[in-house]
């Protein structure tokens, strides 16, 4: 017996208008093959508008998720996004798979909007601030925060690695 398996993901996002962005997330195998499509409102990131087309799901796993992505409408991108999403989509009455998905087109909004303002730094240039104190070494652009902010950073236990900007602090 021969298994031929294939599985293919791309989450996109596009600035549509002025402060609106579309996250499109696709997900498609032999078994599951589904389209996530989200509009989010800065400045507050706030979902404006949801759609979730699943198209093909061989096993039954996905119930009619029409009512629960109404209700992701008004949610923020942001802190305690993952316990409303997976409150809303997943579990018994959901789908863990489509509510990954929306995280991570969520996820890739966060990206989206951090990657640029991360490049934006390293072109201003400026040196490297490195710390001679007991612990971490510290490598942050010190044109774009203080010596001061760059010590706090590297005491606090919950920025190391948080992000792409605190990795290896």
């Amino acid at each position: 017996m021969i298994l031929d398996f294939q599985a293919n993901h791309l989450t996109t996002v596009e600035n549509v208008d002025k402060g609106l962005f579309r996250i499109i997330s696709r997900a498609d195998d032999a078994l599951f093959s589904a389209e996530i499509s989200l509009d989010v409102k800065l400045p507050a990131l706030d979902i404006r508008k949801a759609e979730i087309a699943v198209r093909r799901d061989v096993l039954g796993l996905v119930p009619d998720l029409s009512d629960a992505v109404e209700k992701l409408v008004g949610v923020r991108v942001g802190p305690g996004m993952t316990k409303i999403v997976r409150g809303i989509l997943a579990g018994t009455q959901g789908s863990d798979r489509v509510a990954e998905m929306v995280l991570e087109s969520m996820e890739m909004l966060v990206n989206a909007l951090t990657a640029p303002e991360l490049r934006k730094g390293m072109e201003l240039g400026g040196e490297p601030a490195k710390l001679d104190i007991d612990g971490p070494r510290v490598f942050l652009n010190n044109v774009l925060i203080a010596e001061p902010t760059i010590k706090i950073m590297a005491d606090n236990p919950r920025l190391k690695d948080s992000c792409a900007a605190f990795q290896d602090l």
